[in-house]
């Protein structure tokens, strides 16, 4: 039995190192860009989003909000703000019976006069791996995307441009792994919009989904002298087959309560980031401060955070006994 775990913790840790060299070459290849999918500074708590094999694995019922204002600050002519702004709300919960668990994520997408709405169900697939658990889920996603075409001031007379908003829906599927160790090991692969569909949008717009591809991974250290304090670094990638994002983040967490931490993301922007715990409930905060000219006055984001365990109490077993008939 102990040679077997000796076996199982090597292997581990090879797998581990293994994927730590992966993505420190991510970090040191790529350069970086922009992608049809939006993104987000607290990325190690939206693993939901773009990784189906994520759910269930914390072995509680959570859900997860994030809302997002890109470049604050950025207006059309007539005062209408047209910066990014991005909310999500995902949910997973393990369902034993199934041997792993589900999700449902719900996203709104908007940037400038066009709307992005997402929703995705997956299920993933559970198996115990060395010390941790991997999980392998699917995601069935369905996107309407929509253009309001009479928000545009063109110079010149043209009728395209006096319509309505115009909208068209997607279908598409999501694949990703993930796996966790107790020890705080974690990391994941990932791909969405598979399918990369081509719908028309209106009678001028042709539109077509990209395939992204998703890579993250973190590990928890703490101090010996002080327990109290975890150090948690951590990368986040993001590639669409032409451009590469990558975040490289650090969080520093104190008693398990409050946290605090900064992000980097290559020729973008750097980030504040702050938060806490009070027994289920999570709150966190992140402050961009934009790198390039684009940025605007930076950019805001909030989580919030419930997760509860379902703890069935094993019923009592009885017993006849002549003695108390």
């Amino acid at each position: 039995m102990k040679v077997r775990r000796g076996i199982l913790h090597y292997a581990s840790g090879i797998l581990r190192n293994a994927f730590l060299l992966t993505m420190l070459w991510v970090v040191c290849a790529t350069e970086v860009s922009a992608q049809q999918e939006p993104q987000f500074t607290l990325n190690m708590f939206n693993h939901m989003s773009v990784n189906p094999g994520y759910a269930g694995l914390r072995e509680a019922i959570c859900v997860t909000g994030i809302m997002r204002q890109q470049w604050i600050g950025i207006e059309d002519d007539e005062g209408t703000r047209v910066s990014p702004e991005t909310f999500v709300v995902s949910g997973d919960s393990p369902i034993r019976i199934l041997r792993g668990g589900v999700s449902l994520t719900v996203m709104q997408d908007k940037i400038g006069y066009f709307q992005d709405i997402y929703v995705k169900l997956g299920y993933a697939y559970h198996l115990n791996v060395g010390e941790g658990k991997l999980g392998i889920g699917l995601n069935a996603a369905f996107l309407n995307k929509s253009l309001d075409f009479g928000k545009f001031k063109p110079v010149d007379d043209d009728p395209i441009l006096k319509g309505g908003s115009e909208s068209t829906m997607f279908t598409d599927i999501s694949l990703g792994a993930f796996y966790i160790q107790p020890g705080g090991l974690y990391f994941g692969l990932s791909s969405t919009q598979l399918l990369e569909g081509a719908r028309e949008l209106g009678t001028s717009v042709d539109f077509e989904l990209r395939r992204h591809y998703y890579g993250t991974a973190g590990y928890e250290l703490s101090w010996l002298r002080n327990p109290a304090f975890v150090l948690v670094p951590s990368v986040f990638a993001k590639y669409d087959g032409t451009t590469a994002q990558v975040d490289l983040n650090a969080r520093l967490i104190y008693n398990d309560k409050f946290w605090g931490g900064l992000s980097y993301r290559f020729q973008d922007a750097a980030a504040v980031m702050v938060g806490m715990s009070v027994k289920d409930l999570s709150f966190g905060y992140a402050y961009d401060i934009p790198l390039s000219k684009i940025g605007g006055a930076g950019s805001h984001e909030i989580m919030l955070r419930y997760c509860f365990k379902l703890e069935l109490e094993k019923s009592g077993r009885s017993f006849r006994n002549t003695r108390f008939l």
